[in-house]
């Protein structure tokens, strides 16, 4: 299983790497926050893959 397949391991891994996640009220929506990304992420946490975006973004902070 690959981040691409589970926002719940995405999401603890953009934690281990030093993000924050925040809930957007009443939206079913939430909001991924990292120093070195310049704008927040907003990901639909009711789906249970990845967005693309959220990938990405995660493989560039690993990266750096």
């Amino acid at each position: 299983m690959s981040v691409r397949d589970d926002l719940r391991r995405a999401r603890s891994m953009w934690i281990e790497h030093g993000g924050t996640v925040e809930d957007v009220r009443r939206t079913g929506e939430e909001r991924y926050i990292h120093p070195k990304e310049p704008k927040p992420i907003k990901v639909n946490k009711r789906r249970k893959d990845t967005p693309r975006k959220l990938v990405s973004a995660l493989r560039r902070i690993m990266m750096l």
